[in-house]
């Protein structure tokens, strides 16, 4: 990508830049080098919009980079702060932060441009381990017991999130517009895996949170397990949307990312066991239509379908600054196809299904016209179908691959 002419108007302490590629454009707000002083701070944040609680009296800030943009540490005469600007923008997070499980560790305040977060406050904590460190450990030393307790428990948090998701608010599947998100990644990367879904009614809209790794759980002091709500990935900002998406498809996230650090630590240990132990965390503290077996069903979209959302928008950060092949991304982008021709085929066993069906009914009442007269004593036929029908509906579900089960 390369950076080309501007036409916005940034804040006092910031500049726009516009990046451009052949399949993607960037929009950013760059601080600028005086936001690290007392003084730059004090000018940029009386031009934006505050919210919550601000740090009051700055005496020193100092800035680190990371890859969802730079993170102030402020100090102030009402105690440490962190302050976190989001360069590409992200979808609004007081309401998911009001939502939060008790012990969040979540923005409680900050500023805004555009009416759009620009900067994220929360008050400085004591640096905690997070959960990606500890499980990157059980990993390498094949610890499967540990591992799949901390998976567990991660998933019980994040299932702790969308219920209460769930009660502050929900829409139904928004197919058409889901489907359309899938057919513009695929159309700007050019890939050969096309996949569209008849999304399920178990799958609703609620307040996701889009981008979840096991890198935001850590223990508060107490011992529990918490969650961190911040900033969004670089994919945000290449991809603006501004779509309500399901609770599963912050689950095939995290799967996705349990993916990339298994894939990365070379461990001996048998992903399906894992993915099974954040499956049934999640599961167990989730709303439980969410989590019945059709909402899992690759058939209509299911989890996976949302894995391989999450492996595009790996693909489309490594395009966008030509970081090399993304693993385990690309294989199970690779994969998809042949998992799609799969899906295909057991169509026609869901049409005998439902031929089979119709017969058995047909057959049944004409059984009970045929017993009423006294011409057929067992009703050989309608069951016959019936279980045809059974027979065929079994091998249609098995069809699609169980979710414990990474297609790469």
């Amino acid at each position: 990508m390369v950076e080309v002419d501007s036409d916005r108007e940034p804040p006092l302490g910031f500049s726009s830049h516009l990046m451009r590629g052949m399949r993607f454009r960037l929009n950013l707000l760059e601080p600028d080098d005086s936001l690290a002083t007392v003084e730059g701070w004090n000018t940029a944040t009386e031009g934006l919009e505050a919210w919550g609680e601000v740090p009051d009296e700055v005496s020193s800030i100092r800035v680190d980079a990371t890859d969802r943009g730079p993170i102030y540490l402020v100090e102030a005469a009402d105690g440490s702060w962190i302050a976190e600007v989001q360069p590409w923008g992200g979808p609004n997070l007081r309401p998911r932060s009001r939502i939060a499980p008790d012990g969040s560790n979540i923005p409680c305040g900050g500023f805004q441009h555009d009416e759009v977060d620009l900067i994220l406050l929360r008050r400085g904590n004591t640096a905690s381990t997070d959960a990606k460190s500890v499980l990157i450990d059980h990993l390498q030393r094949n610890d499967l017991k540990s591992a799949k307790t901390l998976i567990f428990r991660c998933g019980v948090n994040l299932g702790d999130y969308h219920t209460a998701a769930e009660e502050e608010w929900t829409n139904p599947p928004d197919q058409k517009r889901w489907n359309e998100r899938f057919g513009e990644i695929e159309q700007r990367l050019k890939t050969a895996a096309l996949w569209r879904a008849p999304f399920t009614r178990g799958a609703p809209a609620t307040l996701s949170l889009g981008d979840v790794r096991f890198s935001m759980f850590s223990e508060d002091e107490a011992g529990k397990m918490t969650i961190r709500i911040g900033p969004s990935r670089l994919a945000h900002g290449l991809l603006e949307t501004n779509l309500d998406l399901p609770a599963i498809r912050d689950l095939a996230s995290l799967l996705h990312d349990l993916s990339r650090l298994h894939w990365h630590s070379e461990t001996e240990l048998e992903i399906i066991h894992l993915r099974s132990a954040l499956i049934q965390g999640w599961s167990s503290s989730a709303p439980k239509k969410w989590c019945s077996k059709r909402s899992f069903s690759a058939h209509t979209g299911g989890v996976v379908i949302w894995e391989y959302e999450q492996a595009l928008l790996d693909v489309v950060e490594a395009v966008s600054h030509q970081s090399g092949r993304p693993e385990p991304a690309v294989s199970i982008i690779e994969k998809v196809p042949l998992l799609q021709k799969s899906l295909f085929n057991s169509r026609i066993l869901s049409s005998g299904y439902l031929m089979s069906a119709m017969f058995s009914l047909a057959s049944f009442f004409d059984w009970i016209r045929l017993a009423d007269q006294g011409g057929i004593d067992f009703p050989t036929l309608p069951l016959g179908f019936l279980t045809i029908a059974l027979f065929l509906r079994h091998r249609y579900q098995s069809a699609a691959p169980p979710a414990e089960e990474p297609i790469h």
